[in-house]
């Protein structure tokens, strides 16, 4: 079996006489050992293994120093400075953004006189539903158009509503 493990080390078997080989190399303990020393007088004769490593480094293990913890290092004011301000920065950018939102919608109070509206402020007159549905546009829910086409579609009819 010796001249097997020289020749699987080597690369010289066939396949199905490896499998076999190395079928054993498992099983049997004898034959690891055999393997572990092959490997070790192959590796002695390359030269990568030199006498004394245990022994240097068991004395580099011994020489060197014992640190349990990480120095501290201490935080400079500049650091505290910048951390404070990011922190600043950041409640201050939510509180920008969520502040349109938290605002309640202006109401109108009910006053006992109608105030004075002068001729050039009034909205053009606009008969029939037309003109309900386009003065009263935003109590409205919400359209699914979003961005400028309400808008321009409002503007367009006030147009039309004047042109007649």
């Amino acid at each position: 079996m010796n001249e097997k493990i020289s020749a699987l080390m080597d690369g010289e078997l066939l396949d199905a006489e490896m499998d076999r080989s190395l079928g054993r190399l498992k099983s049997v303990a004898d034959l690891r050992r055999a393997w572990d020393t092959y490997h070790l007088i192959g590796d002695a004769l390359r030269g990568h293994i030199s006498p004394g490593l245990a022994a240097r480094v068991s004395q580099r293990l011994v020489a060197e120093p014992t640190v349990l913890a990480p120095a501290r290092r201490e935080r400079r004011a500049a650091q505290m400075a910048l951390s404070a301000a990011a922190g600043v920065a950041g409640v201050a950018m939510v509180a920008w953004l969520a502040l349109p939102t938290l605002q309640p919608e202006p109401q109108q109070l009910a006053v006992s006189a109608p105030p004075a509206v002068s001729a050039a402020s009034a909205p053009p007159a606009v008969v029939g539903a037309e003109g309900y549905l386009l003065a009263h546009q935003r109590f409205s829910h919400t359209s699914a158009m979003q961005g400028v086409a309400p808008y321009a579609r409002t503007v367009a009819d006030e147009r039309e509503g004047a042109g007649k």
